[in-house]
């Protein structure tokens, strides 16, 4: 399975906060599906977020951000 993690500010973390629980946390990263990366991002522009999270895929060494406005 390929998993992705995460970094998100304060603000992304509270708009996601129940989609977040349960999840592996490591120095700011949260480790999670790729359909769980789907989700947060479905629920960060349902809420108008605006602001930068960060993302790494761990089968293909990537890091992007991407930005919400």
């Amino acid at each position: 399975m390929n998993l992705i993690g995460l970094q998100l500010d304060d603000e992304a973390q509270v708009l996601v906060s129940e989609l977040l629980d349960g999840l592996e946390e490591q120095d700011g990263w949260f480790k999670m599906a790729v359909r769980m990366a789907a989700q947060i991002d479905t629920k960060l522009r349902e809420c108008q977020y605006a602001g930068c999270v960060k993302w790494f895929s761990e089968s293909d060494f990537i890091e992007k951000e991407i930005v919400y406005i």
